[in-house]
């Protein structure tokens, strides 16, 4: 089966939870912006939580389908049409050949991930299939795709057991101030008392030149004790570096090291909210714990695990409501 790119998007890209394990070689990890809704559009379509999938961000493509075959829409608000009629995002919905999927424009969000019930006909780079612009690596030729690209797809799963039932609640639209957990950084002692109230009482804006690599937040400037610089070290995603104009949130495609001071770091449960974020959103940085974090996240992971139960559960509920009927 293939994909046919008829419109590309303004950046349409296959990636998937990331490339780990290599940072120390110098090799970013990129992946979904949005993990859950990586995450969660592959629960519903039946493939394991890290498969790789189809990132919009911005504008979204318009694909030609040439057979048959199952996807799930997740992130953030976007509009969603399988040949010209609305089809609903967190749900499963089945294509067949010739159909076409169009991917509209978010005004609130930033990025939405499209999940196929099959696998890409393509080699992993380093143990993942995402996407590395900088490096040219991974995904379809190392790059976003364009018009014309053809994807192949292959073990395709045309139909899906008890499809009325593969459904979710969506992701909430963002507040007028998005508030993002956040755990003390490596080097907030680089910072002055002033300099640390500032970072937490002020609302900053996410720029127009934000991009993948990192959001750049607009707002005060963040006092320090003696400058910016640091001996340059690893960094993560959600890391906020601070420069001498503004504050630079870490995204998936980030460097491995940095050499600004990290005054904090979103936690991972946050990460997705914090990727939605569109240019001129405000958001505010509220301080919490290691341990509230790793809550937060396992209370995540109990949430997808409780999705992919719910899927087995009707399907075992099928097939003892067959058996019977065989009675």
């Amino acid at each position: 089966m293939y994909i046919t790119v008829k419109q590309a998007g303004s950046l349409t890209s296959i990636q998937d939870d990331g490339r780990y394990r290599h940072q120390g070689e110098g090799i970013p990890v990129c992946g979904a912006l949005d993990p859950l809704a990586m995450k969660t559009a592959n629960i519903l379509v039946g493939n394991p939580e890290d498969h790789p999938v189809l990132e919009c961000i911005g504008s979204g493509p318009v694909l030609e389908l040439s057979d048959g075959v199952c996807f799930a829409v997740c992130g953030g608000s976007f509009d969603v049409y399988l040949n010209d009629e609305p089809a609903a995002m967190y749900q499963v919905h089945r294509a067949r050949a010739g159909d076409r999927l169009r991917i509209g424009y978010s005004s609130v969000q930033r990025s939405c991930c499209i999940a196929f019930s099959a696998d890409y006909a393509l080699e992993p780079v380093a143990g993942s299939y995402s996407t590395d612009f900088k490096g040219k690596t991974g995904g379809y030729e190392g790059r976003k795709l364009k018009s014309g690209d053809l994807l192949e797809l292959i073990h395709v799963r045309s139909q899906l057991p008890y499809m009325e039932k593969r459904r979710t609640a969506g992701e909430p639209v963002p507040e007028d101030v998005v508030t993002l957990r956040v755990i003390e950084g490596p080097n907030e002692d680089r910072f002055t008392a002033e300099g640390i109230r500032t970072f937490y009482s002020s609302i900053h804006t996410v720029s127009a030149k934000s991009d993948r690599m990192g959001y750049r937040l607009e707002g005060p400037v963040i006092e320090t004790v003696s400058g910016n610089d640091i001996l340059s070290g690893g960094i993560v995603t959600g890391a906020i570096q601070v420069t001498p104009q503004q504050a630079i949130m870490m995204m998936a495609d980030h460097a491995t090291t940095g050499g600004y001071a990290v005054i904090a770091t979103v936690i991972g449960a946050d990460l997705g909210k914090a990727a939605q974020c569109m240019p001129g959103v405000k958001v505010r940085f509220v301080r919490t714990t290691v341990e509230e974090a790793q809550e937060a996240w396992k209370a995540q992971m109990r949430e997808l695990q409780d999705l992919k139960a719910s899927l087995k559960a009707r399907g075992l509920v099928r097939l003892i409501y067959k058996w019977r009927e065989r009675l």
